[in-house]
């Protein structure tokens, strides 16, 4: 009887250490900015900000042309997880356009340092993480 409730405890103890070590954190690896695109990816129009385990900010963009409709966004990302040579993050981001529609998406996207991680949010918007730093937004 013995025996077996020592092994059961040291079974539970040792368990119980294992779900502590889980709950931790992951820890950002590589360096890197979000930046907005206005229009598409690489348009050389929006802002960055440097990359860091949790952040958001705040973007826009007012054509000051009739033909366009002028819109704001939020981008909220948090790291999910290490995914091999990967930081893995969930990307929230919420275009409104001038009109008041508000579109809202939940991304996945995966940056290994070396080379840009993209989403395409419509035909005005799009997001990235780049490598390298952001000195401000």
């Amino acid at each position: 009887m013995w025996p077996k409730f020592i092994v059961v405890l040291s079974f539970v103890f040792v368990a119980g250490l294992c779900a502590g070590c889980t709950s931790e954190s992951p820890v950002v690896r590589h360096a890197g900015k979000v930046v907005s695109h206005v229009d598409s990816y690489g348009s050389g129009t929006g802002n960055s900000q440097r990359l860091q385990a949790a952040g958001e900010m705040v973007v826009g963009f007012s054509y000051g042309d009739p033909l366009k409709r002028s819109w704001k966004g939020k981008i909220k990302w948090a790291l999910l997880r290490q995914e091999g040579d990967a930081d893995v993050y969930k990307v929230e981001s919420e275009f409104i356009s001038e009109n008041g529609a508000t579109v809202r998406k939940s991304q996945s996207l995966s940056y290994d340092g070396e080379s840009a991680a993209v989403i395409v949010v419509n035909d005005q918007w799009a997001i990235s993480i780049e490598p390298g730093h952001s000195h401000g937004t």
